[in-house]
């Protein structure tokens, strides 16, 4: 291996479970990610409810890439780099809208829904010269979509949406997104800023379940909690490094509510559009949470209300709910994100149960929800410790479960690994995955020492 590639693989080594605390702090590595992690993978941008109509668009980033999200006149949803072609201002201001044309607030150029250049100011002074068809907005290679998601990707090599996806993920997915015909996003994103490495964030929902009981731990310690932090399970990761892991309580402390907590009406459709095996499994797990890399995180949990309330019983006015959030952690430098979060809720739910689940989640993950408050100020003091010389030089340990087999009694597609206390399995598959494309033979690597 050419010496650069054994310097970077020097900093995931899954085999003895240890990772290099650089990675959470080097500007280098930083700037590799957004050619390599960021440049070659399927990135998530945006849900098919939040861009129904045509004309609909949305603004996101695609790692540090500002990018339109807009369907057609012709019913296509393109992604389109946010950046005029004239003299690269940002083009488009507005988070969403519907339009049939962009201009440039600084000389007035006009792009269409499909990013074709249309109108030029003074377009006679270019004497003929000014080729408009070949200067419309550069556009991600691909976008599909899997369960409503939409997905873009400025690599040609990618392969399609459902391979990088995979049989197994998908399998499970199913089950969150596609349970009902109309799963779809409550509003537009919560947005707020954290001072800390976006890896943190996708690689504790891809797997990192022990935090619970300490992150955690006020439900337990208040007497709140009737699991006191624990959780029993499964865990699965593809080679793609995307993870999901299962949970349930153990016997005699909290039940798992039927699908979901959905509303009995929803059952007969849930029935019809999933497996016996994945109804098996959606009536038997009380919480869902994964990563599908790079950086898009989902999270569902059906409790009585809320994480630390399940002690509660239900009543007519607080029955069973779920919420089911998908969450993008947005690099902005290696000791900065930004968190974006989104609630999805099934269309034809009463409106009574939209509010109970709306509530419930924002008291947990909204942008002032307890958990997502105990997260971030953990992920922000690991990027600020290993902001120094010495703490760069750490091996941070992994090496919970190095050992595992895979799971008998599990009824989804490939192999998923039990799981009866916590493990750190699907944390070692994601920075494997991390390594991997970090390592792509098709971007030079930088010499020590030299800028980027």
């Amino acid at each position: 291996m050419p010496g650069g590639l054994a310097q970077l693989a020097d900093l995931v080594d899954s085999k003895n479970g240890f990772v290099s605390a650089r990675i959470f702090a080097d500007q280098q590595l930083y700037e590799r990610e957004l050619e390599t992690v960021f440049g070659d993978s399927w990135l998530f941008v945006a849900h098919e409810s939040e861009v129904p109509h045509p004309g609909d668009f949305v603004t996101r980033y695609m790692g540090e890439d500002p990018v339109i999200v807009c369907r057609g006149r012709d019913d296509q949803v393109r992604v389109l780099l946010n950046v005029c072609r004239h003299r690269g201002r940002k083009l488009c201001l507005e988070d969403a809208g519907n339009i049939r044309t962009f201009q440039c607030a600084y000389h007035g150029w006009t792009y269409n829904e499909a990013g074709e250049l249309t109108g030029v100011p003074f377009f006679d002074a270019y004497q003929g010269k000014l080729d408009k068809a070949s200067l419309g907005l550069h556009q991600a290679a691909r976008v599909e979509t899997c369960f409503g998601l939409i997905f873009a990707t400025w690599s040609d090599c990618a392969p399609p949406l459902s391979g990088y996806i995979g049989e197994e993920l998908a399998w499970m997915m199913r089950i969150l997104f596609d349970r009902t015909a109309h799963v779809e996003v409550a509003g537009p994103p919560m947005r707020w800023t954290v001072d800390a490495n976006w890896k943190l964030g996708a690689a504790n929902f891809s797997g990192d379940g022990h935090h619970l009981p300490t992150t955690h731990g006020y439900g337990a310690a208040l007497g709140l909690d009737a699991s006191r932090g624990h959780r029993i399970g499964y865990v699965l990761h593809t080679d793609e490094g995307h993870c999901s892991q299962m949970r349930y309580c153990p016997p005699g402390t909290i039940d798992t509510p039927p699908y979901l907590g959905l509303p009995e009406a929803l059952w007969p459709e849930v029935d019809a559009r999933l497996s016996p095996e994945q109804l098996d499994v959606m009536n038997s797990h009380l919480s869902y949470s994964g990563n599908i890399f790079p950086n898009l995180s989902f999270l569902c949990v059906a409790t009585v209300g809320f994480l630390n309330t399940e002690w509660q019983p239900e009543t007519a006015d607080r029955p069973v709910v779920s919420f089911l959030t998908i969450r993008q952690w947005q690099p902005r430098g290696p000791d900065g994100m930004e968190v974006w979060s989104w609630q999805l809720l099934d269309r034809d739910v009463p409106e009574s149960w939209k509010e109970a689940s709306r509530v419930c989640y924002e008291r947990a993950f909204g942008m002032a929800g307890l958990h997502e408050q105990d997260d971030v100020e953990n992920w922000a003091a690991i990027t600020e410790a290993v902001r120094s010389p010495r703490a760069r030089q750490l091996r941070l340990n992994y090496q919970m479960c190095m050992e595992a087999t895979p799971a008998p009694d599990w009824r989804g597609p490939a192999s998923a690994y039990a799981s009866p206390s916590f493990s750190e399995i699907n944390e070692r598959a994601f920075y494997d995955a991390w390594l991997r494309r970090m390592a792509s033979p098709t971007i030079p690597l930088p010499q020590a020492g030299e800028a980027r």
